[in-house]
């Protein structure tokens, strides 16, 4: 792997922004966007992601939420051993995303799974189970309101943004099959690999490729994400809160927080406290001012805890250095069964 950089420039951000918005965007299009060569975007490209500053993943989208269960597992850990178990976590296929807090828990865990009996199983036999695990806290996700795919850099034009953000034509939408698992797990490796290696890899023509990734996306079934390095953004600091909101009232909460550019997850959980988010902040000293404006602008949202990420040990899929730069991949797959983990106490 290349030397890792530190910085990005306008250019290195127009092209983050364009594939934030199309994922699968050709370099012909993004070049026309953005008025440069393609050859030139395309280069840029590889050396973000070669140097691990970038990259494209795909994974199962909120429209399966009846069919796949998101879950917020809380991890305490015996002192020293955080990120021991981090680390095992993040080769576990169901878990999507593993964080190491200051504040309430050491570990947060965010799960997809096909199943309650699995989730049972994954968290008390699996999870509960590795050395060093003192105990552990689950709530479920019952409702998606935004998710990090949506966050953008805000580098582009609105103009530019409406070019690249051209409708899908309508698609039939089929009941999943295992092709199309082995196309999300094949797409979460990279987003942007070509239709005929795509076929490759799952056995299907390489027509049948474009046609389910765009039948996958349209419905989202499954969501294409460009992302980046949080220590190369504005934002490099994330926070998670949790807030307890008037049932009859969450509606209007969340939509008034959407305004925030900072926010970059919001779903509703079940529990004691029933709205999770997460923040991508400037400073440490910012969440205390976004706590003061969300006070003041939302007076029916309370905020009950918060806790800051130390290290990102893994997210969506992706492994991540502590420089929080890609370093590998554990592709999502919901559909595998906790019983095919090892188990921790033999």
């Amino acid at each position: 792997m290349q030397e890792k950089e530190r910085t990005l420039d306008e250019l290195d951000r127009s092209i983050l922004h364009a594939l934030q918005i199309s994922p699968r965007a050709s370099w012909t299009e993004v070049g026309r966007v953005l008025d440069v060569d393609a050859v030139t975007a395309a280069r840029r490209w590889d050396r973000l992601r070669s140097t691990g500053q970038a990259w494209t993943t795909c994974y199962p989208g909120v429209r399966l939420i009846d069919a796949i269960f998101t879950a917020y597992v809380e991890v305490d850990v015996q002192s020293g051993r955080a990120m021991e178990v981090a680390r095992t976590l993040a080769t576990y296929p169901q878990v999507a995303t593993v964080e190491h807090l200051a504040g309430g828990r050491d570990l947060l865990v965010m799960v997809l799974i096909q199943d309650l009996g699995a989730l049972s199983e994954l968290v008390s036999e699996r999870i509960s189970a590795l050395p060093g695990v003192a105990r552990t806290r689950a709530a479920l996700g019952t409702r998606v309101f935004t998710e990090g795919s949506r966050w953008r850099l805000r580098s582009l034009t609105t103009a530019q943004q409406r070019q690249l953000a051209r409708p899908a034509a309508d698609q039939p939408r089929a009941n999943l099959d295992e092709h199309d698992h082995r196309l999300i797990t094949a797409l979460s490796r990279d987003a942007r690999a070509p239709a005929v290696e795509l076929a490759r890899e799952t056995g299907l023509s390489a027509p049948n490729v474009r046609r389910r990734i765009a039948g996958l996306t349209h419905h989202g079934d499954a969501v294409l994400r460009c992302e980046v390095a949080r220590n190369l953004t504005e934002w490099p600091i994330a926070a998670t809160l949790w807030a307890s909101v008037p049932p009859g009232e969450l509606d209007k909460v969340v939509q008034g927080m959407g305004a925030l550019p900072e926010l970059r997850m919001c779903s509703s959980v079940t529990g004691p406290h029933n709205l999770l988010f997460t923040l991508w902040l400037k400073s440490v000293a910012d969440l205390a001012r976004l706590e003061a404006l969300l006070a003041d602008r939302l007076p029916q949202l309370h905020l009950v805890d918060r806790a800051v990420t130390l290290r990102m040990v893994k997210l969506m899929g992706r492994l991540l250095d502590e420089d929080g730069h890609e370093s590998g991949c554990v592709p999502i797959n919901p559909w595998s069964p906790p019983k095919q983990l090892p188990d921790p106490r033999r």
